[in-house]
């Protein structure tokens, strides 16, 4: 069965230029010189009509008009009066053997919409030398690419990323083929003009629609990996050598260099898929010419491939098998992919000093829509066996250490000079013990100061609780062995093995009522902190680390590669807890030593950061980084040097709207 279906109508999107001879006659316009040879910066002003997309259309694609911050975040296809969009022109003397050309950047300008068209105008400056009575001069164009090359007359498709890298929107690529460029007399000026010049959508778009009826979170989508030798998505248009597309149309020659085993990465950012909802999200790709059926794979990611840091896993995916897609049309996968669903994650853990490992702290986060009581999940504490000869002895099969996420209040350890601990259910309307949506749970030791912070905790809206738990001996466990049992499972202890220090592994699981085990009901694993069956023994330092922001998805084994769902810091308690994410992206600061980076507390705006650590959130004096997780040197002298080297800036779509949205209960305000 073809599991794609044509889902709108035609996409020919023409810009019609209103330059024939009956249209001159009627709306002249501004002549660049009395003589026919054109000098170097004289214009050409060229009225133009957009033909909008059909109403149909429109309602396909509406999800891809995104705005964020009154910036456009997704596809950009409707247009305001005054906006304009980078065009370029290439110039050719026809019947010419060589391939090279006369390029010029210019620039449309949108002045009205009347029904479903805009009226604009296209100034380019003239090229030196250029005369259309002389010679036949051929002119070609497009909008939607990165530029033409002037040596070959290739216009680049490099794909979404590239513009939104640069805060541009993303406009569908859109060419008119090779005209002749004419010239006329009016009122003793000489002024250009082409016949029926028509921008043509050049592709098509392909959409993947997820369905979270089902789910139980939010999920946010930003880039689709595909590999298949139906389509492409990268690659250039050769404005001045034809051929015909999947339809039979006459189109520029399309070269790419992908094929069925490219990994194809499409960036995106066209919004979310709130719970209960559908979505559609599209992309643009070129239709390749074949006959019978070809395998499509597709996956999509909440954060896009990192040249540096390369791929995570994916979040959902699937295969199926295609029919040639029809060129200059809307298509949508007619099986519709199922949200991947949350559950309560590890978002921060502090590491501290000491063999013992007492020193911790762990902050917990409910990123789902309901929610969650604490009391049925539980961390798990996995210890290195020293004298383990391979990986299925380095670590026992059930844990050394369990304590439930919900502890009684009588195990927690009390501070005799000031509060240590904040319950903030009852302000939450919830009772004591659950988490509800989009909160932190944090439990930190007693040999972990909070900074004299408790008053700011309190402000914080995205913490709800904070347990302070004891520490390993004496006053630091209020003299309690409940207490420090307890504890034992928070604690993450140093082994020294053949010159070097492993450390312990840890989960979260929760359990299921009415099945046994040693620990009493079954253990579903949930999420993970260095846990996983590769073979690698546990390696971390004294350092913060930290989820990166959108990472929500619970994993059962930590991920270790270089683009982990972690990035660490040296060490700094306190500093981040109750926030999902404490950073965001801030375009103001990209050309800064911040490159991008804007604390949640630090309300100053511009590209001006505050000086000062504790206003600017430490971001120069302990830079946040993403070391390579499964290295075997895992001091923290070696990964520092690996700051200098993967410096992490968090996603350009993590702004600071969407971090205060990552703290918020549904319909709750910052």
């Amino acid at each position: 069965m073809n599991l794609l279906r044509i889902y709108g109508a035609t996409l020919l999107v023409a810009l019609t230029m209103g330059m024939s001879a009956c249209k001159n006659e009627d709306a002249p316009v501004t002549a660049p010189a009395v003589s026919a040879e054109a000098n170097s910066g004289q214009k050409i002003s060229l009225n133009v009509d957009i033909e909008g997309l059909s109403t149909s259309d429109l309602r396909a694609m509406e999800i891809q008009e995104n705005i964020v911050g009154n910036q456009h975040a997704g596809l950009k296809f409707v247009w305001k009066t005054n906006d304009t969009e980078k065009l370029y022109i290439a110039f050719k003397r026809e019947g010419s053997a060589s391939s090279a050309v006369t390029v010029r950047e210019s620039s449309l300008t949108i002045l009205k919409k009347e029904g479903n068209r805009y009226k604009a105008r296209i100034n380019v400056d003239a090229p030196a030398g250029i005369n259309p009575d002389a010679d036949n001069i051929l002119i070609a164009g497009a909008i939607g690419v990165s530029g033409i090359d002037a040596t070959t007359g290739l216009a680049s498709v490099p794909g979404p990323r590239y513009f939104y890298d640069k805060g541009l929107p993303y406009t569908l690529p859109m060419y008119f083929a090779p005209t002749r460029l004419r010239s006329k007399t009016v009122g003793g000026s000489k002024e250009y003009y082409a016949d029926n010049l028509t921008f043509h959508f050049y592709g098509a778009m392909v959409g993947a629609t997820i369905d979270n009826t089902q789910g139980n979170m939010t999920y946010s989508p930003h880039e689709i990996t595909m590999q298949t030798a139906a389509l492409t998505t990268e690659g250039a248009l050769n404005l001045f050598d034809l051929e015909s597309d999947s339809n039979g149309q006459s189109v520029p020659k399309w070269s790419t260099e992908q094929n069925a085993t490219t990994a194809q990465r499409v960036y995106f950012d066209q919004g979310d898929v709130p719970v209960g909802k559908k979505r559609t999200y599209y992309f643009w790709a070129v239709p390749s010419k074949f006959s019978g059926r070809r395998e499509m794979s597709l996956e999509l990611r909440t954060d896009a491939y990192d040249k540096e840091l390369r791929a995570t896993a994916s979040d959902v995916s699937t295969k199926w098998k295609v029919k040639q897609l029809a060129s200059a049309k809307v298509h949508r996968l007619s099986v519709e992919i199922p949200a991947p669903k949350g559950d309560l994650i590890i978002s921060e853990v502090f590491i501290g000093g000491g063999n013992y490992g007492a020193a911790t702290a762990w902050e917990f986060y409910n990123p789902t829509e309901a929610n969650i009581d604490l009391k049925e999940y539980y961390i798990q504490r996995f210890d290195y066996n020293k004298s383990g000869t391979s990986a299925s002895t380095w670590y026992p099969s059930s844990p050394t250490y369990e304590s439930r996420l919900l502890p009684d209040p009588n195990l927690l350890f009390h501070d005799i000079l000031a509060e240590s601990s904040i319950d903030k259910s009852s302000e939450n309307n919830v009772k004591r013990g659950v988490l509800p949506p989009h909160k932190s749970a944090v439990f930190y030791t007693a040999a972990v100061e909070n900074k004299r912070m408790m008053s700011t905790f309190r402000g914080r809206k995205g913490l709800v609780y904070l347990f302070n738990i004891a520490a390993e001996t004496g006053i630091l466990s209020n003299f309690s062995a409940d207490k420090r049992m307890y504890a034992e499972a928070f604690f993450a202890p140093r082994f020294h093995s053949g010159g070097k220090q492993y450390r312990s592994r840890h989960r979260i699981v929760r359990k299921v009522a009415g099945k046994s085990s040693a620990w009493g009901s079954t253990a579903i694993p949930v999420d993970a902190f260095f846990w996983y069956n590769n073979g690698i023994r546990a390696q971390y330092p004294t350092a913060s680390f930290f989820r990166k922001p959108g990472r929500d998805l619970p994993r059962t084994e930590m991920q270790i590669n270089h683009n982990s769902d972690w990035v660490m810091r040296q060490r700094y308690e306190a500093l981040d807890w109750g926030y999902r994410f404490s950073y965001y992206y801030d375009r103001n600061r990209v050309n800064t030593p911040a490159l991008g980076i804007h604390w949640m507390e630090d309300n100053s705006t511009g590209s001006t950061v505050p000086t000062l650590s504790e206003k600017n959130g430490y971001i120069y004096e302990r830079p946040i980084f993403a070391p390579d997780y499964s290295k075997d040197d895992m001091s923290f002298t070696e990964l520092k040097k690996e700051a200098q080297l993967y410096k992490y800036v968090p996603p350009m779509w993590w702004t600071k709207e969407r971090a205060q949205k990552a703290d918020m209960k549904p319909g709750e305000n910052p």
